[in-house]
């Protein structure tokens, strides 16, 4: 396909398709002012301090990112990963997964990206990635991962920004072939006043697997759309989310699982935790599809409000066109901080902010119990405890986890 052709598609997707077009979810939506036009810059004033806050998340993490991608500075170390223009690339163009009909933010992105990250992994390989997005200036772009037979991705993703305002769009594809297995980690940490949209999109083919961590805690509004299908015989999909909130932060977080095939299996855990005048709207859908037989779906919800004015909607839906020898349940609950066991706590010697601090830590850092890499658990799990202690998104300090604990049992144990 012709890039131009792919372009003005999507742009005519965009003009025409509505905001939202589930019935239910009309009511609980949450509006995206994308930008008209782009706010690109490539002075080298913004590059320089793009480096220097890239120089400051790895001596703070000790990590090194293979790939750096923002509007003035475009940076790849990694030998399976290659950052080309959208317009170098038509025949991926012909068979990507996010149609611009999908729905209008992929049309938007699909019409304005820039670049395009696309990592593919040879047959039974192991492949580690870490990847930083800095939204410097209005900026899109899409990640596409191709996982050949027997092959293994663990990929670290961090999203943050310079300066207020600007909006970071992300389309990403995940193809995971046969036997593959991917473990995938994205943590916004963006300033307060940022745009996240953030649309994943996965099909997994006979016994290949996909172990997902999203934790949106940065950004003024975080939009997240993904949609996974287990469309190969025994194949896996874990998603976990972790949502935390003060100020008027606001987040629309919409998953969608679909069983497609005899034995397959999805999960999704999400846990919210909001504050002041935070708000959170949480769309958990699963589909068994017909003849799946011997299928296991499972969605739960669960959300702490820590102030009156903090609001959660949790709505977990499921449709099963397939009743016979299939396990599906979906479950929501949200309520406000446990009163009773901070008094437990405070009768144990605790302060009542230390006490707070341990209850809410324990209850976030369960969502994180699935990321499979230390290191990676770690860095995440020290960026929502100096949430906890309020301190602002948007700031990666050196790792400190004083007083937590991890549990050694990872929730993909309570899948059977």
């Amino acid at each position: 396909m012709e890039y131009e052709t792919f372009k003005n598609e999507a742009i005519r997707k965009y003009a025409e398709l509505p905001n939202e077009t589930n019935d239910l979810y009309k009511k609980y939506y949450t509006e995206v002012n994308l930008p008209s036009t782009y706010k690109h810059t490539n002075d080298e004033k913004t590059a320089s301090a793009v480096k220097s806050l890239v120089t400051k998340i790895e001596e703070h993490t000790g990590l090194k990112f293979d790939l750096v991608l923002s509007a003035s500075l475009q940076r790849n170390n990694s030998d399976i990963l290659h950052l080309k223009k959208m317009e170098s690339i038509p025949e991926i163009l012909e068979n990507k997964l996010y149609k611009s009909s999908d729905n209008k933010l992929a049309a938007f992105i699909n019409a304005n990206a820039d670049y395009a990250v696309i990592v593919e992994t040879p047959p039974n390989t192991s492949k580690k990635i870490n990847m930083v997005f800095i939204n410097d200036a209005d900026i899109s772009s899409e990640c596409i991962f191709k996982l050949g037979e027997g092959s293994k991705l663990d990929i670290f993703q961090i999203f943050a920004s310079i300066g207020g305002g600007s909006t970071s769009a992300t389309l990403q594809e995940f193809q995971i072939s046969k036997g593959a297995h991917m473990n995938i980690t994205m943590m916004s940490d963006m300033g307060k006043d940022s745009t996240l949209v953030s649309l994943s999109k996965g099909v997994l083919e006979e016994k290949g697997s996909l172990n997902a961590n999203f934790i949106y805690n940065g950004s003024k509004l975080t939009k997240a759309i993904n949609f996974f299908d287990s469309r190969g015989i025994g194949s896996k999909v874990s998603v976990s989310e972790a949502v935390y909130g003060t100020e008027d932060q606001k987040f629309d977080i919409n998953t969608h699982l679909l069983n497609s095939k005899e034995l397959s299996l999805t999960k999704l855990d999400t846990g919210a935790i909001l504050d002041d005048r935070s708000n959170c709207q949480l769309k958990g859908y699963a589909k068994i599809e017909k003849y799946a037989k011997g299928a296991f779906s499972n969605i739960s919800q669960r959300g702490i409000l820590l102030s009156e004015a903090s609001h959660i909607d949790a709505l977990p839906d499921m449709s099963i066109d397939y009743s016979d020898q299939v396990t599906a349940t979906h479950s929501a609950a949200t309520s406000p901080i446990d009163k009773e066991a901070l008094f437990y706590l405070m009768s144990r010697g605790l302060s009542d902010s230390t006490a707070r601090k341990m209850f809410i830590s324990s209850f976030i850092l369960k969502y994180l119990n699935n990321i499979s890499d230390p290191a990676v658990k770690e860095i995440v799990s020290s960026a929502i405890i100096r949430r906890v202690e309020g301190k602002p998104p948007g700031e990666i300090h050196n790792i400190t986890l004083k007083d937590i604990w991890f549990s050694k049992e990872k929730n993909e144990k309570m899948i059977p």
